[in-house]
């Protein structure tokens, strides 16, 4: 049955304690998330009963409402309902540090998840083609396909610096302006410059001729036409400060940085100026000195901690691939259901841009199918025609690798099908683990996007892939099956929005 998410709608901002309680509202992959005035306001246990809620709680210095795959449609009726004031700062209270990193990271990545990851399955399946000679590489169709793939993560600072901006209340184009001077063309030729002059840098006469070369055109000239080294190969330096080169492609945690900085340069101009200049120089000063701050500092200190958070795992990883299979198949349920599965958003994104793979996801995919494989198996063995159908709903989402409705609607609430899924993610996690299984491109693990885990000429961390999730699923429904569950103690049974449904 469909949903009418536009009286849901009501009733939600109705329970929250109407539109005057509310203070923002964002929305991640499967949750809306409100930042409220006054939590004490929320009647928790009716908006659990509204139709098309699967669950409610309070986390993370927010309410959030979890729907699952239709939280869009939820989303925008919400949004008609509601007059939000956008000049009101929106950091949650009360919250630890660990909870606003959390709200700041799904914050920023929700919006352009789904987009993202259709370039990683295009980038799979042509991979995929061209395996199976459907597709000649040097074709202009594939090599049109590569690109239009690729483009998501080429300019993933752009739609980062966009989110970031909305969340840290700066002038999102003017923020996306500065993300694209980081990947500008003439910022490339630099490095691309720098590359050159690093190659040669160890042969003692081209580093002096460098050297001149700063202080004499003719001999700049000399280079660029006789020894190919162009003249920005020069060491670049910003009112004499030396600028660390590097690359902001793909990058993440920089351009955070970089555009929560510039929101406190935007109000300190904001307040300074008068009104007639305001708009015209607040940007230009937040752009003037954020781009050059972010070459010297934000970009060098973020590519530092993202470096960091993605060596202690791929560290971790690299001790034994397999007892992090484990870890990971069995705890990323529990992390899902807290909220903080956000966290390792960064990781895996930077592991794409480092590395040109991830492991994470080869291990988390697991997880994924053992849930999946947990609420079929409530399906199989329930007798009550409405846990069944439901059990049936959430299990085909999960399979799809929306894994929310099966957790709260299904297996948190009977409990022992949220054991058994994570059991059988952790034995699947162990398998892929064991084969090295990585996805080569990002994705939401399910059904739908096992293209990204294939490439050729590594076959055999695919088929390990593919024996860990069908271990995991099988084993779901298995342990489902022999730990059982009471039905009765379901006193709170709503439906599932159906996949493909409004």
């Amino acid at each position: 049955m469909a949903i009418n998410y536009t009286d849901s709608a009501k009733e939600i901002v109705k329970l929250i304690g109407s539109d005057n309680n509310v203070i923002s509202v964002t929305h991640c992959a499967t949750r809306l998330r409100f930042v409220l005035k006054d939590y004490a306001l929320v009647e928790v246990e009716s908006l659990k009963r509204v139709k098309g809620v699967i669950t409610a709680m309070q986390a993370s210095g927010q309410m959030q409402v979890v729907i699952g795959n239709h939280v869009g449609d939820a989303y925008r009726e919400v949004q008609n309902l509601l007059n939000i004031d956008e000049s009101v700062a929106v950091t949650p209270p009360n919250v630890g540090i660990v909870s606003r990193v959390m709200d700041i990271i799904s914050s920023i990545f929700a919006p352009f998840l789904y987009p993202l990851a259709a370039c990683g399955v295009l980038q799979g399946i042509i991979s995929l083609l061209t395996a199976i000679g459907w597709m000649d590489p040097a074709s202009g169709t594939y090599r049109i396909l590569n690109f239009v793939s690729w483009t998501g993560f080429t300019f993933l600072p752009v739609m980062v610096a966009f989110t970031a901006a909305k969340k840290f209340n700066v002038n999102p184009f003017t923020a996306v302006i500065a993300a694209c001077a980081l990947v500008s063309p003439d910022y490339l030729n630099m490095l691309t410059a720098n590359k050159i002059l690093t190659a040669n840098s160890a042969d003692p006469a081209v580093h002096a001729l460098m050297q001149s070369a700063v202080e004499n055109p003719a001999i700049s000239k000399v280079l660029v036409e006789i020894a190919g080294i162009p003249l920005d190969a020069a060491p670049l330096t910003f009112m004499g400060l030396p600028v660390q080169y590097l690359s902001y492609t793909s990058s993440v945690i920089p351009i955070i940085l970089m555009v929560w900085g510039m929101s406190y340069v935007q109000r300190f101009f904001e307040r300074l100026l008068p009104m007639v200049i305001r708009n015209l120089f607040t940007p230009m000063f937040c752009l003037a000195i954020m781009v050059p701050l972010t070459l010297l500092a934000f970009g060098p200190v973020g590519n530092m901690i993202g470096g960091a958070i993605g060596g202690v795992y791929n560290t971790l990883y690299h001790l034994s691939p397999s007892v992090a299979g484990f870890v990971v198949g069995a705890l990323w349920m529990p992390l899902v259901t807290l909220g903080v599965h956000w966290g390792i958003t960064p990781v895996t994104v930077g592991n794409y841009a480092t590395l040109g793979y991830d492991t994470f996801t080869g291990l988390q995919a697991s997880a994924v199918f053992g849930m999946a494989g947990a609420v079929l198996g409530v399906y199989l063995k329930a007798k009550d025609a409405e846990l069944k159908r439901m059990a049936l709903s959430a299990g085909v989402t999960a399979l799809f690798g929306i894994t929310e409705p099966a957790i709260y609607g299904v297996a948190l609430r009977l409990k022992r099908p949220m054991i058994c899924g994570c059991l059988a993610g952790a034995a699947g996690g162990m398998i892929a683990g064991a084969f090295n299984a990585v996805s080569w491109s990002y994705c939401i693990p399910g059904i739908a996007v096992l293209p990204v885990f294939f490439k050729e000429g590594h076959m055999t961390q695919f088929l390990g892939f593919l024996i860990s999730i069908f271990v995991a699923f099988v084993l779901g429904m298995v342990f489902s099956w022999l730990a059982g569950f009471k039905e009765d103690s379901q006193p709170d049974v709503r439906p599932v929005p159906q996949p493909g449904t409004i």
